[in-house]
């Protein structure tokens, strides 16, 4: 099997909670591709061995991988029918936002009240 590298094109982030970020990637063109194989690794480098296999696709050319609390590397492999492994991809890395600072200022409290007097009426 003569495999190409296949490359991370990219990781695309999206800001809703709900669908999370997806790895995309240019798919192979081998007649003999079985699908992918996408490893996540919680640190650098990343590859087959030190990754955990996450998910093994069919011939789809993305996958979302949620919304991770921490950061994450993502490598992705080419499999054949034969069960074939190419090399990894170039490695992306998601780094989840953090939280936004406040836009203002909250406002200052008003000034302390001062010659309190209590007056009697007789």
């Amino acid at each position: 099997m003569n495999w190409i590298t296949i490359l991370a094109v990219g990781l695309v982030l999206a800001d809703s909670a709900a669908w999370g970020a997806t790895l995309t990637w240019n798919p192979n063109t081998d007649i003999d591709l079985a699908g992918y194989r996408v490893y996540q690794c919680t640190r650098l480098p990343c590859n087959r061995t030190s990754g955990t296999a996450i998910a093994t696709l069919g011939t789809v050319t993305s996958f979302n991988i949620g919304t991770p609390s921490a950061v994450r590397h993502y490598v992705v492999t080419a499999y054949d029918s034969s069960n074939n492994e190419s090399g990894e991809s170039g490695v992306v890395t998601y780094t989840p936002a953090a939280a936004p600072p406040p836009t203002t200022p909250p406002p200052a409290p008003p000034p302390t009240p001062t010659g309190l007097q209590l007056l009697t009426v007789r």
